[in-house]
């Protein structure tokens, strides 16, 4: 849905940590609503409420400090949330310490909490899996990402993972998915340097007490002719899979599950999920509809693979994935939209790959 207000924010201060919130909504006549916290992270779905009608929501939100690749060490003071409406609401919020395990995630531009410009369009709004995955949870768990654009494994390593490296402790997740920026580093190649630093985030989380769960990839989405998608990140996810079964992680194939969804869909039907405005395109970020689908893809594969608590506590009433049909009367303009786009430097690339000028790169966004 689009929502063409600002949304109300309410804030709550309290320090880092982990805590229930419960946000009771009164509708003053039909609406339709979406709940975000923090750095615009996906609590509640769009939902539709009566007039008069008086609704609890109830889920788990963590307040952690962060600290961003090229910024400086960031506080986090308390709650925040964020409700998107159309039409005449009211809503207070209730907020209690809790004490339950803590999802952080490391991770890019494809995983990251995205900003939002209002009136809000889903479709031209960049959005990371990351921040739609808290929406497909019940409570009894919370989800903190740290994820940032432009980020490798290397970066992330040193800087944004100082923010919570101390506060991760045993029960707690560390998801991992990295590739789109490592594959720009000469140093951080598939089998080389990005292994690597897989291997630190696994051995640094057991240390702790916590899971590691290595995820491959998203796929960009530059088509062949033929219709399969041109493997620029297939060495990435055999990578994370290697790593994966050398030391006993949990593997979330994304790159072969996006891979499959989006040919699927094909080239033109494939913008549907990826950030456009006007004739502009994207081949890597997807916007709100395409961060929705991968996150509902993550959870299908975290149940998959029975990590638990976490394969328990998704909500698998909202993670069914319709494959995509695409349609066969659209001609594609993939090459010619090609030629407009910026080349990001990529250079751990398969061999005999013909690399074309792809994706906008948001690292600076």
């Amino acid at each position: 849905m689009n929502y063409t207000n600002n949304p109300l924010h309410i804030s709550t201060p309290v320090p880092n940590g982990t805590y229930e919130v419960t946000l009771t909504v009164t509708a003053h006549e039909d609406i339709t609503l979406a709940v975000l916290s923090q750095s615009r992270r996906f609590m509640v779905q769009d939902t539709e409420m009566k007039k008069d009608e008086s609704r609890d929501f109830t889920f788990n939100v963590s307040v952690c400090d962060y600290h961003k690749n090229n910024e400086e060490y960031t506080k986090v003071n308390g709650v925040e949330l964020y409700i998107l409406c159309e039409g005449d609401f009211s809503a207070v919020s209730a907020v209690s310490p809790v004490s339950i395990p803590v999802i952080y995630i490391a991770g890019d531009s494809t995983v990251t909490d995205q900003p939002a410009e209002y009136p809000y369009n889903p479709l031209s709004t960049y959005c990371g899996w990351g921040q739609m995955f808290p929406s497909l949870l019940n409570t009894g768990i919370a989800v903190e990402n740290h994820a940032q654009s432009g980020s490798t494994t290397e970066n992330f390593k040193r800087v944004n993972f100082t923010a919570f490296k101390d506060k991760i402790k045993e029960g707690d997740f560390l998801i991992v998915e990295f590739g789109h920026n490592d594959q720009k580093v000469k140093a951080l190649d598939a089998f080389g340097g990005y292994s690597e630093n897989l291997r630190y985030f696994v051995n640094f989380a057991r240390e702790k007490g916590a899971k590691p769960i290595l995820v491959s990839p998203i796929n960009r989405i530059i088509f062949n002719e033929d219709g399969t998608l041109l493997n620029l990140l297939g060495e990435y996810r055999q990578a994370v899979k290697q790593v994966c079964e050398e030391m006993n992680v949990p593997f979330i194939d994304l790159w072969t599950r996006t891979t499959e969804f989006f040919e699927a869909a094909g080239p033109v039907k494939s913008w549907d999920y990826f950030w456009g405005s006007g004739d502009e395109r994207d081949y890597t970020h997807t916007n709100d509809i395409g961060g929705n689908i991968v996150a509902r893809l993550v959870s299908n594969e975290i149940i998959k693979s029975d990590v638990q608590p976490i394969a328990d506590l998704i909500k698998k009433d909202m993670i069914h994935v319709e494959m995509p049909q695409r349609d066969k009367n659209t001609v594609s303009h993939n090459t010619k939209e090609l030629e407009h786009l910026k080349t990001i430097g990529l250079v751990n690339i398969p061999n005999g790959c013909e690399l074309p000028d792809i994706d906008k790169d948001i690292t600076n966004i």
